[in-house]
């Protein structure tokens, strides 16, 4: 009624490719099929923290809500990288001479 889309289901290509503020974003599911290897594996971090982003932007909410839904397995990973807890890891050593 007011202009705004109530929910809006998207793929992550969407997602990664749609830039809209949301309240609460839920991802359902963390793996995507990745053809070189041929085989299911987990979206990257920077992935998941980019859709989480979009959700309780300071100029449209004043908070917002991220859910993932993920196999146990991955549980305490998720949870270490909502919660920054991850090492940086570099990759400059693999492009050296």
């Amino acid at each position: 009624a007011d202009g705004h889309i109530a929910i809006l289901c998207c793929t992550a290509t969407l997602a990664w490719g749609v830039n809209l503020p949301a309240h609460a974003v839920i991802i359902k599911g963390t793996q995507i099929y990745d053809p070189s290897k041929g085989r299911w594996a987990e979206l990257s971090p920077l992935d998941i923290l980019q859709m989480l982003g979009r959700a309780g932007r300071p100029q449209y909410d004043s908070k917002g809500e991220g859910i993932i839904m993920t196999a146990h397995s991955e549980l305490q990973y998720y949870l270490s990288l909502t919660n920054l807890q991850l090492p940086v890891e570099s990759q400059l050593i693999k492009t050296l001479p």
